[in-house]
């Protein structure tokens, strides 16, 4: 379109009317209106037609750009190609070049585009379409796997189009490179800067780039919020499907199988990711043990895209999930179908194999076991699934009781350590069971010995199939009485109450560590049920209800430590049942049961560890219940109580926030010092010194608050609150005006860790120092490194609105009026208050040039469009200087009296100025009078010298003008006593001499 302005002139100038004028007329009147597929067809005619026409080159050109608009880059390119074997040196010969390039880009060739945008890159440097090249070039690179030429192309577009229409595009093109070489927190903060302009086009995929980024780096919980705007204001994103696979896979990630399930249901009739969802559908299903409702759907899924890569995974897992349910036959079909496609190509081979060798031994089928083994022997000798082929066939062995053969598969695995954590019990437990076959019975003890030593770190079923190998062993050998406490299956054999509840016990408790709670609390039920008085219940009570509550299950452990209370016979496990009910209730998050608990603890004067504990975590429950009186009890009760115990300077902490919270600031100052004086050593103490200071604040007292932030930054000089402390004590010195001190409070903080937001504000404020001290050489260049560095801040515009005013302030014009005009236009659409600055300088920079129509024409719509402006005033005066030079005196009287009475430019410079020109509007229309009484006014209500002894001067030639001789002589004197630095007591002085001179009272005009 831009090429389509920059022809227009050329395209419709007045030519002869003959035939193929009038036709190239045609089809350039259609191609300047943008009706680009008649353009294309009257261009043909004319190329047909008028081969030999003057315009000949200038239409082959034009046809391309139609045929472009319309898509159809390929035909284009050879209308381009020709116009440059016509004229390689021609008016567009540029823009051919560079429409090649783009075209073999667009069609998706980038071998072909990159070395051409390369070379127009480097033949055209400074021409306007470098930012699509280089654009082009970085998304070619990304293409072609070169993340880090990529990176080099969209950073020398940023760097030089900075304010280009693709800079969104770079931005984004770079994180994407970014990313692929690792580079992931700026990756991250260009997809966040991206994404957070919505809306724009670019920003949903930035949105979605993000939550992959976090999901590909395991951060699974961001990807989710991540991705949580497509089902909200991004629902209609094209990226939204996109997003729900990438949640579904992080809530699989995080174990939220049910959540995953649903996102992949929501998706699974999708066009483009449906085939994932699906078979990620069904992945979920198989993991939360669904195998029959996960097989149907990658049975159904496979079968729908029987050609997609996906398929031979999808079939894999669908054989997996029915050997699962049961079903060995389906599975040994779904293999089937993985077996058929070949050896070549086919990387689930080796696992299709095994899995029709784990069906065949679901089925006792050891015939074809022996056959697929040795397929699987032929077809994949070195896959890395050999040994679960050896184990499986071993487990046939035994079945056939041929152990010697399966002896000899499994030993090489032992020795050789190639069993993995999964499947060594399984291997030492099948070499034991071939061993015990063969009557090598202490062979078989040996080879499960490293299981044994190892059993409390085993699963449940891995416990149960050692324990029930090595009591087999025990049974082979006669040794009985030492199987019968190993295996489940000997608690009920004649076993002694004491050591039945042993085993018992300790059974339960491996159950409930190893998530086996069902089987836990069957066998603690047994317990109770067997021995309920027996003395060492209430130790193995204590110690399932431990384990119950670190492995998360809070409620039953709540039960088993308030059984524990009732049954304990000693005041220590009275109190720990109590505790321990306490802390799960807590952990449940039955805020209020909880607290009740800890205080009956409390009250039973448990020891001083116990106690503190209690106390602060009894307080924590209050004060999320809102109880906050109760909960500030309880922090003063560890604070006063139990000053050595581990929590009192978190419990110091906790009082201190709570009375913030409260509003109480004098009483969290006196904690936060408490915890700074009571801790040197605690980790808390940077934090408390931190909230001391803001408490003084929030209490007035503003001196004793800002000494602990400088106390804070000279102990904890580079952390991130010392810095956040250094640009809270720069607001501070701003405000009061102290420059110099501002400037040091900011450079120390900006020296610290600070926080980006704390370092931009930072950098913001310095630049306003240089404006409060009308530093204008500083200001620029400190707002131009703040516009460059913060180039997707809220604050960039006001910085670049900043270096604009640096150079209207040194009246720099050309220069100001450049920046505005490029300000005005990024502001478009905008009205935030302090934007009227822009028009109001642009007004004024007219004003200065003596172009007063076009400067009150700007002026006058800048209260419309900024009805908040705090300095309309300034507005109201370039208007009355406007309507002024035009004559209209009245109007003109009205907008500076606009000034003088506006709350915001009342007593300002601006409106001893606007007072001292209605004096003159008074003046120009002879009302001499007035005008003398609104001089003399001037004089009076303001405290602008300069001002002051112009008004004066003016209200001097009034009285000269009224015959007021005496009067006039008396303000020439003034002038000249009181306002002798003034410009105007020279005026005055000679006034004065003249009137001497005369030896009369001069008279005349202005």
């Amino acid at each position: 379109m831009l090429i389509a302005l920059l022809l227009l002139a050329g395209i419709c100038r007045p030519c002869l009317a003959d035939e193929a004028d009038d036709q190239y007329a045609i089809a350039a009147g259609h191609y300047a209106r943008g009706r680009w597929q008649l353009a294309a067809e009257e261009f043909e005619v004319y190329l047909s037609k008028h081969s030999t026409h003057a315009r000949v080159n200038q239409a082959r050109f034009l046809l391309g750009e139609s045929l472009l608009q319309l898509g159809r880059a390929e035909q284009a390119v050879g209308h381009f190609q020709a116009y440059l074997a016509a004229q390689p040196q021609g008016e567009f010969s540029r823009q051919a070049r560079f429409r090649i390039a783009e075209a073999a880009f667009l069609a998706g060739n980038h071998a072909q585009a990159a070395p051409l945008l390369e070379q127009f890159a480097k033949q055209y440097p400074e021409d306007r379409l470098l930012a699509y090249a280089l654009a082009y070039l970085g998304e070619a690179c990304l293409a072609r796997g070169d993340a880090a030429s990529a990176a080099r192309h969209f950073r020398d577009c940023l760097q030089r189009f900075p304010q280009g229409r693709l800079q969104d595009d770079c931005r984004l093109g770079l994180a994407r490179a970014l990313e692929k070489l690792d580079q992931h927190e700026e990756a991250e903060r260009l997809y966040m800067a991206v994404a957070g302009k919505a809306p724009q086009r670019l920003s949903d995929e930035a949105q979605f780039r993000l939550g992959a980024l976090y999901y590909n780096r395991g951060r699974n919980e961001d990807a989710l919020e991540a991705f949580a705007p497509f089902e909200g204001k991004l629902s209609d994103s094209p990226w939204r499907p996109h997003a729900l696979l990438g949640k579904g896979w992080a809530l699989w990630k995080l174990g939220r199988l049910e959540e995953a399930k649903r996102c992949f249901e929501s998706i699974a009739a999708d066009a483009i990711v449906g085939l994932q969802a699906r078979y990620w559908l069904g992945l979920t299903d198989k993991a939360l043990g669904n195998y029959k409702a996960a097989a149907e759907v990658l049975v159904k899924t496979a079968q729908a895209a029987p050609e997609d890569d996906l398929a031979p995974q999808i079939w894999l897992h669908a054989g997996e999930a029915l050997l699962k349910a049961g079903d060995p036959l389906g599975a040994a079909d779904a293999f089937d179908k993985l077996i058929a496609r070949g050896q070549a190509g086919n990387q689930w081979l080796d696992a299709a194999l095994r899995g029709k060798i784990q069906a065949a031994l679901q089925q006792s089928d050891h015939q074809s076991i022996d056959r697929l083994a040795q397929q699987f022997e032929t077809a994949c000798p070195t896959s890395r699934l050999r040994a679960d082929v050896d184990r499986l066939r071993a487990a046939s062995l035994v079945q056939r009781k041929q152990f010697a053969e399966a002896a000899a598969l499994l030993e090489p695995l032992i020795k050789a350590q190639q069993s993995d954590a999964q499947h060594e019990i399984q291997d030492r437990c099948l070499l034991a069971a071939a061993y015990e076959g063969l009557k090598r019975y202490e062979d078989g003890q040996a080879v499960l010995r490293p299981a044994v030593d190892n059993i409390n770190n085993l699963t449940g079923r891995q416990k149960t199939e050692v324990l029930l190998r090595q009591a087999s062993l025990l049974a082979a050998m006669g040794r009985y009485p030492e199987a019968v406490p190993l295996l489940e299956a000997c608690v009920s054999g004649e076993l002694g109450v004491q050591t039945a509840l042993k085993v018992r016990g300790d059974l339960a408790v491996c159950y409930a560590r190893t998530g086996q709670l069902d089987k836990a609390r069957r066998t603690y039920a047994q317990l109770l049920e067997n021995t309920p008085q027996h003395p060492l219940l209430p130790v193995v009570t204590e110690q399932l209800a431990e384990a119950a509550y670190a492995v998360g299950e809070a409620n039953w452990a709540a039960e088993l430590f308030q059984r524990l209370g009732n049954m304990g016979r000693s005041q220590d496990e009275q109190l720990k049942g109590l505790s321990g009910m306490a802390w799960s209730l807590l952990k449940s998050g039955k805020l209020a049961e909880a607290a009740e608990k800890f205080d009956q603890l409390l009250r039973r004067n448990p020891p001083v560890a116990m106690a503190a504990e209690a106390a602060l975590a009894r307080g924590q429950c209050l004060e999320k219940l809102d109880r906050f009186e109760q909960s500030l009890a309880m922090y003063q009760l560890v604070v006063q109580q139990y000053p050595q115990a581990a929590q009192h300077a978190e419990a110091l902490l906790a009082a201190a926030r709570l009375c913030e919270k409260l509003r109480r600031f004098a009483d969290a100052a006196g904690y936060y010092q408490r915890l700074v004086d009571d801790h040197p050593r605690s980790d808390l103490r940077e934090t408390a010194l931190y909230g001391w200071a803001w408490a003084l604040l929030d209490s007035g007292r503003a001196g004793e608050g800002s000494a602990i932030f400088e106390r804070l930054i000279g102990e904890y000089p580079q952390s991130r609150l010392a810095a956040d402390a250094g640009y809270r004590l720069a607001q501070q010195a701003f405000s009061a005006r102290d420059y110099p001190k501002t400037k040091k409070f900011l450079h120390a903080a900006l020296a610290a860790q600070a926080d980006p937001e704390v370092r931009k504000h930072a950098q913001f404020l310095l630049g306003q120092t240089a404006v409060a001290e009308e530093d204008w050489l500083e200001v620029r260049r400190l707002f131009e490194d703040f516009a460059r560095q913060y180039s997707d801040s809220g604050l960039r515009l006001a910085a670049e609105f900043w270096v604009a005013e640096s150079f209207f302030r040194r009246h720099e014009l050309d220069a100001a009026e450049a920046r505005l005009a490029q300000l005005a236009k990024q502001c478009q659409g905008r009205n935030e208050p302090w934007m009227a600055m822009i028009p109001l300088r642009q007004a004024q920079i007219l004003g200065h040039r003596k172009k007063w129509d076009e400067a009150y024409k700007l002026a006058s719509t800048i209260k419309a469009q900024y009805p908040d402006f705090e300095q309309q005033y300034e507005v109201d005066y370039l208007i009355g200087l406007c309507l002024h030079d035009r004559a209209e005196l009245d109007e003109a009287r009205k907008a500076f009296e606009r000034v003088i009475r506006s709350p915001a430019g009342a007593k300002t410079e601006t409106a001893a100025m606007a007072h001292w020109m209605i004096g003159e509007t008074y003046f120009h229309q002879k009302n001499y009078e007035a005008a003398k009484r609104t001089f003399l006014a001037v004089e009076i209500l303001y405290d602008y010298p300069k001002w002051q002894a112009a008004a004066l001067l003016e209200a001097a030639k009034c009285c000269q003008l009224l015959g007021q001789h005496k009067e006039a002589v008396d303000l020439y004197i003034r002038i000249t006593t009181h306002y002798r630095d003034s410009p105007y007591a020279e005026a005055a002085a000679k006034a004065l001499q003249k009137q001497a001179g005369q030896g009369k009272p001069a008279a005349g005009g202005k």
